[in-house]
């Protein structure tokens, strides 16, 4: 079975080469472009309605609302907390901006990463 990844990205031209790079990998990639998709997804995993992701690669800024928020609601719900969660950036200064007591798994600069690296660090991380 494969893992299942929630990317939260709004750049098409991003999404298009993460997609296509973890979609050959076996991942199963669900792509949010919005904050507010993206809260609905993990009430849904909460209710049951939804599958529990392996993995957030959560964009900082969206254009409705800023990924760390997205962070903490993940850590605050029970059905969501123990989900790897990855912040993808390009902001040097992202572990500055976390709220106190949130903190991802990972931060990861994006102009720093290849895709083929964020494949392997994935698949380091959940298998």
């Amino acid at each position: 079975m494969s893992k299942k990844i929630v990317l939260v990205e709004d750049d098409a031209a991003i999404i298009d080469i993460y997609q296509t790079m973890l979609t050959k990998s076996h991942f199963d990639v669900e792509v949010l472009s919005l904050g507010a998709d993206v809260i609905k997804k993990i009430k849904d995993v909460a209710e049951g309605t939804s599958p529990k992701p392996d993995i957030f690669l959560l964009d900082l800024i969206l254009p409705d609302m800023n990924g760390t928020e997205i962070l903490a609601e993940i850590r605050k719900t029970p059905a969501t907390k123990d989900v790897k969660a990855f912040i993808l950036t390009n902001q040097e200064n992202a572990e500055g901006q976390m709220p106190a007591g949130v903190k991802p798994d990972k931060i990861i600069i994006k102009a720093n990463t290849t895709p083929s690296d964020l494949v392997e660090i994935i698949k380091e991380a959940i298998g």
